[in-house]
C-alpha cells in the first residue's frame, strides 16, 4: 500500500501535464497534412468548441470534455488535432495513404467547405504538408522533385534532423490560400518525422506571430517620430523660454504625457510578445540542426535574411516607445523643479508681505488699545460725574462734580489700560 502524501496542490495535475500537453504526432510517410492557425478573440474562441461538434456531427460522433484546450481524434482515414494558444488556435487535419500529387489532393478537400470556411477567428497561417519517403539517396533528385510545386526563385530547403530528411518550401500562399511544404522522410522511427514536423510548423506559425507587430511598428514609428518632435519643442520652449508661462508648458507636458502613457499601453504587449516569438524562431530553428542543399538556400538562412529587417524595426519601434516616456518623465521633472522654485520665491514674498501687515496690524491694534482706553476712561468718569451730581441733591453735603471727576480719570485709565492687558494676556494663553 502506497505511502499517504499531504494534500496536493490545487494546480499539481494541470502542472505536471502541461509538459505532456503538446505531443507530437506519429508519422511516416506517406502522409498529408492541412494545418491551420487562426486568430481568435474572446467571443470567438467561446464558439469553437460548438463549431467544431458540427463537424463531429457530420462523421456521426458527439464531443466530450469542452473545456480541454488539446484534443485528438481519429475518424477513420482522417485524424485532428486541435490546440488552444493564448492568441490563437490550431487545427492539424492528417490523412495516411498513397497519392499521386503531394499537393493536388489535400486533406482539407475532405472536409465540409462550409464548415471550414466558418471556423471561428482569421486564418495566419495555412499550409498543406506531404510527407514522402526518400526517392533516391541523392540530394539532386529529391530537389528536381520537389521544385515542380515551388516557386523556384524563393525555393528553400533544408537538410533537417540527424538523418539527413529534407524539407522544402517557397513560403508562397499559393492559389488555393495555402502555403506548401515537402518534407522528404529518411526517419528510422515515427516519432522523429513527427517531432521535425512540429518544428517545421510551430517556426511557420510563430514566424507569422511574431510579425503582427511589424504593421503597428511602422505605423508607430511615424507616429513617435512626430511625438519626439513635439517633445523637443517643448524643452527647447523650457531652456530658452517661450510667450507660454511655465505652467502653461506644464500643463501641455503633462497632456502629452498622457498621450505618450496611452501610446505605450496600447502597443507594449503586442511588442512584447513580438520578442518572444522571435525569439522561439530562432530557438525551433536550432533543434532543427539544418544542414544546407546545395544550390538553394537554408530555411534558418532565409528567414533569418528576410525577418531581421521586421525584427529590427519592430525592436527600434518598441525602444523608442520605451525611450520616450523617461524623456517626457526628464523634461516633467525640470520644468517642476523650476514652478516650484518660482512658487518657492512667491511664497516667501507672500509671508514678507503677510510680517508686514501683521506688525502693520499690530501697531493699529496698540493705537486702538490706546483708544479704547481713553474711550471706556471717558465714559466710566462721566458716569462718575452723574453720580456725583445725583448725590449733592439727595445727600446732606455739597461736592464739586468736576474735581471729583478730574480726581477720576488716573484711577479709571489705570484699572481700564491693566484690565484690558489681563484680557489680552487671558486669550493669548487659550490660543496657545
Amino acid at each position: 500500500m502506497p505511502s499517504p502524501l499531504p494534500n496536493d496542490f490545487p494546480q499539481r495535475h494541470e502542472l505536471n501535464n502541461e509538459v505532456h500537453a503538446r505531443p507530437y504526432e506519429i508519422l511516416h510517410a506517406p502522409e498529408q497534412i492541412s494545418y491551420l492557425a487562426v486568430l481568435v478573440n474572446e467571443h470567438e474562441r467561446v464558439r469553437e468548441w460548438e463549431h467544431f461538434s458540427i463537424l463531429l456531427a457530420h462523421y456521426g460522433q458527439t464531443l466530450q470534455q469542452q473545456e480541454r484546450n488539446h484534443l485528438n481524434l481519429n475518424l477513420g482515414d482522417l485524424r485532428i488535432k486541435i490546440e488552444r494558444h493564448q492568441e490563437f488556435t490550431s487545427y492539424k487535419f492528417i490523412r495516411h495513404g498513397e497519392y499521386d500529387d503531394p499537393f493536388n489532393t489535400p486533406v482539407s478537400n475532405d472536409l465540409p467547405s462550409d464548415w471550414l470556411a466558418t471556423i471561428p477567428g482569421q486564418t495566419l497561417v495555412a499550409m498543406h504538408i506531404a510527407i514522402i519517403s526518400s526517392p533516391a539517396s541523392e540530394t539532386e533528385s529529391s530537389l528536381m522533385e520537389a521544385a515542380p510545386h515551388f516557386d523556384n526563385a524563393t525555393l528553400v530547403g533544408s537538410k533537417v534532423g540527424r538523418h539527413a530528411n529534407r524539407t522544402y518550401t517557397d513560403f508562397r500562399i499559393h492559389a488555393d490560400g495555402y502555403t506548401r511544404m515537402l518534407f522528404i522522410d529518411k526517419n528510422p522511427l515515427p516519432t522523429q518525422t513527427g517531432r521535425l514536423i512540429l518544428r517545421l510548423l510551430e517556426v511557420e506559425t510563430y514566424r507569422m506571430l511574431a510579425l503582427l507587430a511589424l504593421p503597428t511598428a511602422r505605423n508607430l514609428i511615424v507616429a513617435l517620430a512626430k511625438a519626439d518632435e513635439k517633445l523637443t519643442l517643448i524643452t527647447d520652449a523650457i531652456a530658452r523660454g517661450s510667450d507660454k508661462t511655465d505652467e502653461q508648458l506644464l500643463e501641455e507636458l503633462t497632456q502629452f504625457a498622457a498621450t505618450v502613457e496611452h501610446m505605450v499601453s496600447a502597443n507594449y504587449y503586442r511588442f512584447a510578445a513580438s520578442r518572444s516569438y522571435f525569439g522561439l524562431v530562432a530557438n525551433r530553428l536550432t533543434e532543427l540542426r539544418e544542414a544546407p542543399i546545395e544550390g538553394i538556400p537554408t530555411l534558418g538562412g532565409f528567414l533569418n535574411r528576410r525577418l531581421d529587417p521586421a525584427r529590427q524595426t519592430c525592436d527600434s519601434a518598441a525602444r523608442w516607445l520605451e525611450l520616450l516616456p523617461n524623456r517626457v518623465s526628464h523634461a516633467s521633472e525640470l520644468l517642476r523643479s523650476r514652478v516650484d522654485v518660482k512658487r518657492e520665491a512667491q511664497n516667501q514674498s507672500l509671508l514678507v508681505a503677510m510680517n508686514q501687515r501683521a506688525e502693520l496690524q499690530l501697531h493699529m491694534q496698540q493705537t486702538v488699545e490706546g483708544l479704547s482706553v481713553a474711550a471706556i476712561t471717558y465714559y466710566a468718569v462721566s458716569l462718575i460725574g452723574y453720580l456725583v451730581k445725583v448725590s449733592d441733591y439727595v445727600g446732606p453735603w455739597r461736592v464739586d462734580a468736576d474735581i471729583i471727576r478730574a480726581a477720576a480719570i488716573p484711577l479709571v485709565a489705570g484699572l481700564v489700560y491693566f484690565g484690558i492687558r489681563r484680557i489680552k494676556h487671558t486669550v493669548h494663553n487659550t490660543e496657545k
